[in-house]
């Protein structure tokens, strides 16, 4: 059963898939081993739910709409790179929390909302560094 998931995971495109993969490798092998011990029909039942719930992801990952690249703001040009990426950071982690939120990967949403505080303090002492005093960046 692995092996034909792995297989249809070859359906999503391969950014969504170079992201996702290793951790909806991991949440099948936990729910099919609790499939097992609930008995053969319920098994068969999930599997057939999996295989059909991963090609329609897959199907929706194609379809949906490419986010636009954000353009910087007007007066990033003359921010240090160190400062728009720790924001990035900070932005990388709320993204990836939402999406292990909705996942319902609680889990990874609380280790990715450590990283993420800790994103935002670095961001802040970044802010702090860089500040002409008035809260504004040099």
């Amino acid at each position: 059963m692995r092996r034909t998931y792995k297989f249809l995971l070859l359906l999503y495109p391969r950014g969504h898939r170079d992201r996702f993969a290793e951790e909806m490798i991991g949440v099948f092998e936990e729910a099919s081993a609790e499939g097992r011990a609930a008995g053969w029909a319920w098994y068969v039942r999930f599997s057939f739910s999996e295989m059909a719930g991963l090609v329609a992801g897959a199907t929706e990952a194609w379809l949906a709409p490419k986010p636009m690249p954000q353009a910087p703001p007007a007066h990033s040009s003359y921010l240090p790179q160190e400062l728009l990426q720790a924001q990035q950071r900070v932005d990388a982690n709320v993204a990836a929390m939402v999406h292990a939120i909705a996942n319902h990967q609680f889990e990874r949403a609380r280790a990715l909302s450590n990283q993420e505080r800790e994103a935002r303090e670095n961001l802040r002492i970044l802010r702090d560094k860089y500040s002409d005093g008035y809260g504004m960046p040099c």
